[in-house]
């Protein structure tokens, strides 16, 4: 009786963890001892991407302490495309308001925040070839070590028709 339970629950775990149907890619790496340093990038390498007709919206996720100093982030994100060709872009998340407080949707427990920035730093782009590509981000602060950073990562979806 306990193995049935067992297999019901872990069975709607993973239809719950399955509902997004139009997620393409999602990685994220732990950043040693919660210290990014400026010249330590991640590296994301996507699945060979076939649909060049689909639109992708790229999402960056933080994972943060509650003792990050700033209210914002900068990355450097750049694109590898198949063909070697590069596009890079800097882009701003916002994390606090002007009071401190968290901004949008956070979710986390204790003194650790999960942010996705709910705007995607690419919104309903389409990928010019088919094959895998790499996307690299990498922090664009002022501080060469960005301190109380748990982890980075990187989310693909389908883009809805109507975006």
């Amino acid at each position: 009786m306990k193995s049935a339970s067992f297999l019901a629950l872990a069975l709607i775990l993973v239809t719950l963890v399955s509902c997004d149907t139009g997620l393409v890619y999602n990685e994220s790496y732990a950043v040693p001892n919660h210290e990014w340093h400026r010249d330590a990038p991640f590296v994301f390498t996507s699945d060979s991407i076939s649909d060049t007709q689909q639109g992708y919206n790229a999402y960056i996720d933080l994972r943060v302490s509650m003792d990050y100093q700033y209210r914002n982030i900068y990355f450097f994100v750049t694109i590898e495309m198949p063909d070697k060709q590069v596009l890079r872009d800097t882009v701003q998340g916002e994390l606090m308001d002007l009071e401190g407080n968290w901004k949008g949707d956070v979710s986390g427990f204790s003194t650790i925040k999960e942010k996705e920035f709910l705007h995607p730093y690419r919104k309903n782009f389409r990928f010019p070839k088919p094959g895998v590509y790499k996307f690299t981000v990498q922090q664009g602060m002022t501080d060469d070590v960005l301190r109380n950073i748990v982890d980075v990562g990187f989310k693909l979806r389908k883009a809805e028709k109507t975006e």
